[in-house]
Parts: C-alpha cells; structure tokens; sequence
C-alpha cells in the first residue's frame, strides 16, 4: 500500500508521534510519505499525482484548510483521519468527519458521538508508545523521586499536587511547561522537597523521570478545563498516551479511573487507578510501603505494552481496519 500521510501541524510530542506512525507503516511492508500542512494545496496534489496513493492518513486534521479538505473529499482516494486530541476540541473536530471515509479517534465517547452523527466507519484507536523510546534505565539522582508528574497544570491536577503536599511528605517532581507562570503560592512556599522543571521536556527525558520515580501521578485532562472546545461536554471515556509510555518504562503508576481502562490494563496486577482524594491517598502511602509489589505491578505493565500497545499494534490494526473494508 502506498500512503500519504498528512501531519498534524503541531510540534513537540507530535513529532514524535509522527516518526513512529511512518516507521510501523514502513514496518509493516507499506509505501509512506509524510505531507506537511505549510507545503499547501498544490503541493499535496503534485504528491497525489506522482505517488499514486492507495490511502491518504491525516493525523489531528485540527490545521488543515478547508481547501485541501474539500480535495480530500472530491479525489477518489481512501482518506482516514486519526483524532488524537479527543474529546477536548470536539467543536473543531465535529465538522471534519465528513471529508473522511474512515475516523479513528483515541476516545470512546468521541466514537459515540461520530457514530451517532452517522459517519459509517467509525473506530476507536489509542495513541500508542514507542519500547525502544519508553524503555527501563537506571536514572541519576536528579530525575528520582517518590511522587512524579510530567504533564501541564490542568485545574484537577493542581488540586491533587495541593493535596499532596499538604498530606503526605514525600518528596515530589512535577515536569512540564506552564506551571511557573501561574505563580502559584504553595509552589514557591513549599517547606519541603519540591522540584519544578517548568517546561515541555522530550520523550527520551521523560523516560528518565518516569524511570526515576517510584509512583508516576497519571491525571486526565476535565472535559471542562476552560481552555477546551467542547461546548457539548462530552465526558472523555479512554486513557491518555501517557498511561502507554510509563508502563512502557516499566514504571508503576496511579491513574484516575477511566471507563476504558479495563480494555487495555488488568487492575491491581498491570495498574493501579484511583477513586478520589482518599482513595489516591491511601494507595500512595500503600505502594510506596510495597517495593516488590509496585515493582512487579510495573513489570507486567511493560510485558502488556509490549503485547498490545505499540505503535506497531494500532497502525496494523488501523490498515486491517481499513482493508476490511476496502
């Protein structure tokens, strides 16, 4: 198969996201050339005419033009589209279903939606991790901790980082670009072992502080934070990329529960999820207790990884999607 992939438009993490895409393409035997956004219309056609694809992949489609989604839409082409930023900009990404012959999106509750609005091929494909990348390490002294969060400041987040450090002592690392800006107080007055690495860091660094953490914090997105477009409120269902790469690093986590957590990690034995406030609690000071017993919890998360939840595992379950129906 020969495939036009058109990148998101986004940087950072997406990068990465993309290298792997075309490499399990590629791996799995398929002809793939990525298309940037900034190239154009004219661009995209010249490649369309020269390549001769079999598929046209958009991934996000969040920065596409409506001219070249109109082009999409007219050439005679398969075209798919993976939303990876599900349910949180469903304003935006509602109206793009209609010039895609298949939608893939990392979220159960966007499925519902799409399915419900009558799009006929509809699947739900999480975002999916990278072994080679994600992977065990010994890390150094700077990247260890008790208690880490790599992620943004995200409203319920900064709740639960208060709690931890009015209630527990543990030391705690918190990794990611924002957090300084809002000035929060109890950042600068924390009495204790508090490290703040404000900015957006690469997956090969996040690699270390996941591997140099006994417990890495895993906190969903709200369906409401204020910076969202979606004003129908759709309740996110399925788990975060984030949940892939840790386990993939063969380090423990506690996540807030999620609806869809059961279909891709065996709780209590691969991961551990949390209920509320007292339930985050308790297991914190429980599996900080237990070694052995987070350690072999984090072990089995990498095993399942490395069974179902590889890069490699969606693109061939995407193309065997697709296939399907071709």
């Amino acid at each position: 198969m020969r495939v036009i992939f058109i990148t998101s438009g986004f940087r950072a993490v997406y990068h990465f996201f993309e290298q792997s895409v075309v490499e399990a393409f590629q791996n799995a035997g398929h002809y793939c050339e990525s298309f940037t956004l900034n190239n154009g219309l004219n661009a995209l056609m010249l490649m369309k005419q020269s390549l001769q694809p079999d598929l046209i992949f958009a991934m996000a489609g969040l920065k596409i033009s409506k001219p070249i989604l109109e082009f999409l839409k007219e050439s005679k082409v398969k075209s798919a589209i993976w939303m990876t930023e599900d349910p949180y900009y469903m304003d935006w990404t509602l109206p793009l279903i209609t010039y895609f012959d298949y939608i893939f999106t990392i979220d159960q509750a966007a499925v519902e939606q799409y399915k419900r609005l009558g799009h006929p091929y509809v699947y739900h494909l999480p975002l999916g991790t990278d072994p080679e990348v994600f992977h065990s390490t010994l890390a150094s002294k700077e990247f260890t901790s008790d208690i880490c969060l790599v992620g943004v400041p995200y409203s319920n987040r900064i709740e639960l980082i208060e709690l931890l450090l009015k209630r527990t002592d543990y030391p705690i690392q918190i990794v990611g670009r924002g957090w300084s800006k809002h000035n929060y107080e109890w950042i600068k007055n924390a009495n204790r072992d508090l490290d703040l690495v404000n900015a957006w860091v690469k997956p090969e660094t996040v690699v270390k502080y996941y591997n140099g953490s006994k417990i890495i914090l895993n906190i969903h997105r709200p369906s409401n934070e204020k910076y969202n477009k979606n004003s129908m409120g759709i309740i996110a269902k399925s788990i975060n990329n984030r949940t892939f790469d840790a386990a993939s690093c063969e380090a423990f986590q506690l996540i807030d529960a999620k609806d869809d957590l059961a279909n891709h990690f065996e709780e209590g034995k691969e991961i551990v999820s949390f209920e509320d406030k007292h339930d985050l609690l308790e297991k914190i000071h429980y599996y900080i207790a237990h070694d052995e017993e987070r350690k072999q919890i984090a072990q089995n998360a990498r095993k399942r990884v490395l069974t179902s939840h590889t890069f490699q595992h969606r693109i061939d379950h995407l193309l065997m999607k697709i296939q399907s129906e071709l």
